[in-house]
């Protein structure tokens, strides 16, 4: 259809008829089409003229025209009627109703009413400027202000006006200018273009044209054609392609555009396929500055060349244009995405094309995270043991890892999709009526009772001590778990279930729960047991008569060194079964621990008394047994403890008062003892607790002391000092190591007294003077904190570099018993302290149960022999004997030996005089603090006594 069809065809949608046209009737009209359907056939004129990609001056048009269509007074049927009557219609005018009459004079026909026309839309398409009446021709037409001309059938040109005289580069003088647009545009009437032919002035399609100018230059325009209807004529309008940038640039301001482009870091280019040149925009060339990227590639192809390539390839190919993307990878893992299309003319010729370039290296960098974060929590829910699941908010299994499948028995395809409820124990499913709209009884999920809804977040989550399972067999496995809400990708949520299989706990814990008043060895009532038992006697009518026996076997632990430890509970049991069939009937045997016993009689009276109670435990305990084909002689201390005249004594009580009279015993007499719970043992018992309190909070504040007692060497040098510590309490003065050292063992506080000598030792050490060139090591006797514990090797370690004291400065001493059948890890440790050069040193050598033949085997680079034999040395034969047997094998085998307990100038010359190394005693020196031992170490040597040749011991 053409262009002068849609106009005909607007006119008669509008329902305008030709002049002297025939009356439309009744039924004619009601053919006619609405305000809406008009604006449809425009929009689809629109279409037909310029196409879907309308140019914006194009656009304007037509909406002005639109409103001006909107815009046009509706008639009644009896204007129409006299609009049919009207006799004075224009000769050669054909009664066809969608005829228009375009333009109209300043003053209508005879017998028509200006409401017939449309002023609104003429003046829309064409301007509003009128001409005065005359006949029919080229001048009746009233130019748009844009570029337009008029020209006849043969395309000659009849009149233009002066914007086109402006675009063509023509003097806008002369007579081709309509008087009324010259007006309009300014200028006089002039110039020179009539007699042309259309296809003179423009060349090439009408959708992408090219008008050419005086000067031979020419502007790429696009034309736009109307057939006046009833005169021959054509109306052409010339759009400037260019004209879009210009429109662009005010509406859009290019400078908001560039800074949008550098803040999004996105460049464009434009490669023209007419003349092949490359332009890039400011923003492209900043962008490529900012990456360090040089966009020529240094006289090689720009950046740009590939996809140039390819796209000229696939162009010359006869491929349809399409687009082509690239991800251009730079140094420093950063990235370029550049996106280039082919743009095409109208008529589908490819005319340029356009490329964008975005710096997507945050982006790229972001993702990557993201997907190396997923990663990570794919592969940490891989490695969980614990089983880990998603159920969503309806009780259905989402995803599940590896660690639940093996926890359930089953695999990641059978638990997707599954109800959480399925994986229960029917006993622990109920209904859950949330969501409130949604119940259960109506339909809803039915959740199991570790589920729960809760606010999102970790924060937020619960713990569910113990929930039964269903495995993939049948089986029920027993589950702690932790629930919490995430967030899902959609927005919804998620539960995360961590489950933890607890069976074998659960099961220990029920054997504690059978076994936690049984002992497993003996089968007795353990402590916990006897305990209960003591309470409940003393809560009846013969609470005053109650009494508690404990017995402790002397020197037990000789047993299990020397028969092993399954022959030490064969004995043990022997004991319990000899306990159970020969007490008293009103008596109860029990094992508190190790080889520990307690005998709980609810009437004492009825075996005679406490005392003959006393002794007839202890003779039970006292006895020959054979183990393992050996016989073996024991003896016990026991304590006697009863309740109090006035009942006001605890089962706790009761049985602390006879282990403390049980020990006070041991004291006493060292085998064989029977001791009874007085008020002074009792009262001490009590300080004893106490006192451990108190050496807890003087060992957390550092409220003990050091002092220090040198070794020195024959000629009297101080080769080291042992650090004793001390305690100064704030209420009892001074109290001795031989009264809280016991509490210290007895509350397991040796280990933290340890640690606390160790530190403060090393850390005064490291500040002590030198004495020509060297200075003492500090030596520290070490008795919780023992070689065979995990962490001996790296709790050494850190004092000593916390404290910055040399390794060789450093002297370790352990008891005899200490050493002997060491775990292969302490003895590894032990070599690599002694490799760095510390040493050990075995203390009290010879009261222990080894023989000589094993100072060999000990791990120890300095012996000391025990005060026990020194003090005999000058007088007694078998104390000089021990000593020299000792010194002789500690030199043959490499090792140092020091004399502890030197207190007389004769000990220390035979010493001497049988090839001791070193000396500790108070013939030199008693334990000094520290402030005076600076003294000492600052004179270098202590005076030992005049060299003289003592007499041998006589044998």
């Amino acid at each position: 259809m053409t262009a002068g069809g849609h106009v005909d065809e607007l006119g008669h949608q509008s329902g305008e008829g030709s002049a002297g046209g025939q009356a439309a009737g009744p039924n004619e009209a009601d053919r006619l089409i609405t305000e809406a359907a008009a604006r449809a056939d425009l929009l689809r004129s629109r279409h037909a003229v310029f196409g879907r990609e309308m140019h914006p001056r194009a656009a304007m048009f037509l909406a002005r025209a639109a409103r001006a269509t909107a815009a046009v007074p509706q008639r009644s049927e009896g204007e129409r009627s006299g609009d049919a009557g009207a006799g004075d219609r224009a000769p050669g005018s054909t009664a066809d109703p969608r005829a228009v009459q375009l333009a109209e004079l300043g003053e209508p026909a005879a017998g028509r009413s200006a409401s017939h026309v449309l002023p609104a839309l003429r003046d829309a398409v064409f301007g509003s400027s009128l001409l005065p009446h005359a006949t029919a021709g080229p001048e009746i037409v009233p130019l748009p202000a844009a570029p337009a001309l008029v020209c006849d059938s043969a395309e000659h040109i009849l009149r233009v006006n002066s914007a086109l005289l402006r675009l063509s580069g023509r003097d806008t003088d002369g007579p081709a200018v309509h008087p009324a647009d010259a007006m309009r545009g300014g200028h006089e009437p002039g110039g020179g273009l009539f007699g042309l032919t259309l296809s003179q002035l423009v060349v090439g399609p009408d959708a992408d044209a090219r008008l050419v100018r005086v000067d031979g230059s020419r502007v790429r325009v696009r034309v736009v054609r109307w057939e006046l209807p009833g005169a021959g004529l054509s109306a052409v309008v010339l759009v400037e392609l260019d004209d879009c940038s210009a429109l662009a640039s005010r509406v859009v301001d290019p400078g908001w555009t560039a800074e949008l482009e550098r803040l999004a870091r996105v460049g464009t280019w434009t490669f023209d396929l007419a003349t092949s040149t490359l332009h890039r925009s400011e923003t492209l060339q900043e962008l490529y500055r900012s990456l360090g990227v040089d966009p020529d590639g240094a006289g090689s192809a720009p950046v740009e060349g590939q996809q140039v390539a390819l796209l000229c390839q696939s162009l010359r190919s006869g491929a349809r244009a399409g687009d082509h993307h690239l991800d251009l990878p730079l140094p420093g893992n950063r990235m370029l995405s550049c996106r280039a299309e082919v743009e095409c003319s109208d008529d589908g010729t490819p005319v340029r094309l356009v490329g964008v370039v975005h710096d997507v290296s945050a982006e790229r960098l972001a993702r990557r995270r993201v997907e190396l974060s997923g990663q990570r929590f794919a592969d940490l829910m891989s490695i969980v043991p614990s089983g880990v699941a998603l159920v969503d908010p309806s009780g259905r299994v989402v995803d599940a890892n590896p660690g639940l499948c093996r926890l359930l028995d089953t695999s990641l395809e059978r638990l997707r999709g599954i109800q959480a409820a399925a994986l229960s124990v029917d006993e622990l499913l109920i209904p859950d009526t949330w969501p409130a709209e949604v119940p259960a009884a109506d339909g809803g999920p039915v959740l199991p009772g570790w589920l729960r809804p809760v606010p999102p977040g970790a924060g937020h989550a619960y713990r569910v001590g113990a929930a039964p399972l269903r495995r993939g067999d049948g089986t029920t496995v027993w589950c702690e778990m932790a629930v919490s809400v995430t967030s899902a990708d959609d927005g919804g949520w998620f539960w995360l279930v961590a489950c933890t299989d607890i069976s074998d706990r659960r099961r220990a814990a029920e054997v504690l729960r059978s076994a936690g008043t049984v002992d497993e060895l003996t089968r007795l009532p353990n402590r916990a047991a006897c305990l209960e038992l003591v309470d409940r006697l003393l809560t009846g009518a013969s609470r005053y008569r109650v009494a508690v026996v404990c017995g402790d076997l002397d020197d037990f632990a000789r047993v299990n060194s020397s028969l092993g430890y399954e022959a030490g509970d064969d004995l043990l049991l022997t004991l319990a079964g000899r306990l159970q069939r020969e007490l008293p009937v009103s008596c109860t045997a029990g094992r508190l621990s190790g080889d520990e016993f307690v005998v709980i009689c609810s009437d004492h009276t009825e075996v005679g008394g406490p005392d003959l109670l006393a002794k007839v435990v202890a003779d039970l305990l006292t006895t020959t047994i054979t183990v393992h084909g050996r016989p073996v002689q024991l003896t016990a201390s026991v304590g006697l403890a009863t309740s109090l005249p006035t009942g006001e004594a605890r089962a706790a009580d009761l049985l602390r008062f006879a282990e403390a009279a049980m020990h006070d015993a041991k004291r006493r007499q060292s085998r064989g003892a029977i001791g009874m719970a007085t008020d002074g043992i009792m009262s001490s018992a009590t300080q004893a607790l106490d006192l451990e309190a108190e050496l807890r909070e003087a060992i957390a504040g550092d409220s003990l002391v050091l002092e220090y007692q040198p070794v020195v060497g024959p000629d009297g040098t101080v080769l080291s000092a042992e650090a004793l510590v001390r305690w100064p309490h704030p209420d009892r003065g001074l109290i001795s190591p031989a009264d809280f050292l016991p509490v210290a063992q007895r509350s397991g506080l040796l280990r933290e007294l340890d640690l606390w000598v160790l530190r403060t030792a090393a850390r005064e050490a490291a500040g002590w003077p030198e004495h020509r060139g060297r200075k003492p090591a500090v030596a520290i006797n070490l008795a919780g904190l023992l070689p065979s514990e995990v962490d001996f090797l790296t709790v050494v370690s850190d004092t000593l570099i916390d404290a910055g004291l040399a390794w060789n400065r450093l002297v370790l001493e352990l008891v005899e018993t200490s050493l002997v059948a060491l775990p292969p890890h302490a003895l590894a440790a032990m070599a690599e302290l002694v490799e760095r050069g510390l040493r050990f040193a075995v203390d009290d050598f010879g009261t222990g149960y080894s023989s000589l033949a094993r100072l060999k085997e000990l791990p120890a680079q300095i012996v000391k022999v025990d005060r026990s034999f020194v003090t005999g040395i000058a007088d007694c034969p078998a104390d000089f004997a021990v000593a020299r047997a000792v010194v002789d094998m500690a030199r043959a085998m490499g090792r140092t030996t020091v004399a502890e307990g030197v207190e007389t100038a004769d000990q220390f010359h035979v010493l001497r005089g049988i090839g001791v190394d070193a000396y500790q005693g108070w013939l030199f020196s008693r334990p000094l603090p520290a402030v005076r031992l600076r003294d000492v170490l600052l004179q270098g040597r202590i005076p030992t006594p005049a060299s003289a040749t003592p007499a041998t011991p006589a044998t």
